[in-house]
């Protein structure tokens, strides 16, 4: 008996060295695996407003203090800091895309004229924004002349579609209205000027609507799901491209954000659900 548990306890033992050894070469793979996925991975941020919220919702504002810490973060950890067309070009271009990050505004507000463009400028970096058509020239919102100058300086402007109607909560026969006469008209307005990419208002869409967002004539759009943009993402998901959303928070959430968004990304693309992971 005492033979027999020598023995159970050798193969106990060989078997637990053996899971050991087995989960150290998985964890070395993954973090391996991760590290080449974050050498081509695109994290996209949103922003809204960049300065004071005077009385508008709150969270849809960064300060302008806060917003330099973030742009200088990333200006001196080595990042691009780029428009979604620009992304789109390097992937196709075969260019490398490491530490390269993409800026994004919606809806177009006064302050990103203000604000957000000279910062740009002293960082050497460029943005998309996306402009809601009907607010342009309001109260609070850029108007035409700025956005021109937006253009000028090697901004890219994409649709945030005519009203900033939730797409998915209105009748379909109205989808070429917000999707194809923004593009419409924001080419009439700017002396053709061809937009190719779209921000979903709430970050909201469906099958029908990835239908017609590339039906109307749209390249990329950008969704409010979290995550990184890869090129197997841009060659597959074009018109589903996430975003991390950036509030007004210090720079270590700022920091973490983005970690956040390459893991995220990279449990994607590897098949896994990660919406198990959200309910744990």
């Amino acid at each position: 008996m005492s033979d027999l548990w020598k023995k159970y306890k050798k193969y106990m033992a060989a078997a637990g060295i053996s899971i050991i050894v087995l989960l150290a070469l998985t964890a070395f793979y993954v973090r391996y695996d991760y590290q080449q996925y974050c050498k081509e991975a695109v994290p996209i941020l949103e922003y809204h407003g960049i300065g004071s919220a005077d009385g508008w919702m709150k969270e849809l504002f960064v300060s302008k203090e806060t917003f330099e810490t973030h742009l200088q973060y990333l200006h001196d950890n080595g990042y691009k800091m780029v428009s979604v067309k620009k992304m789109a070009e390097m992937f196709a271009n075969g260019e490398s895309t490491e530490k390269t990050i993409v800026m994004t505004f919606d809806d177009g507000y006064l302050d990103n004229y203000t604000n957000v463009l000279p910062l740009l400028k002293k960082y050497n970096a460029t943005a998309t924004f996306f402009v809601v058509h009907s607010k342009i020239g309001h109260y609070r919102y850029m108007t035409h002349d700025q956005i021109q100058s937006l253009i000028d300086n090697g901004m890219e402007i994409g649709s945030h579609t005519i009203n900033h109607q939730i797409l998915t909560d209105i009748d379909p026969q109205y989808l070429s209205w917000e999707l194809a006469t923004s593009r419409y008209f924001l080419k009439k307005d700017y002396n053709g000027y061809v937009v190719r990419s779209l921000s979903y208002p709430n970050g909201m869409y469906n099958s029908k609507i990835l239908t017609a967002v590339k039906e109307y004539g749209y390249y990329w759009a950008v969704t409010g799901n979290a995550g990184t943009v890869s090129k197997k993402t841009m060659e597959q998901k074009p018109l589903e491209l996430g975003r991390i959303y950036i509030d007004d928070s210090n720079i270590n959430t700022f920091k973490e954000r983005l970690r956040y968004s390459y893991w995220v990304g990279y449990l994607k693309e590897r098949g896994v659900n990660i919406h198990f992971f959200k309910s744990l």
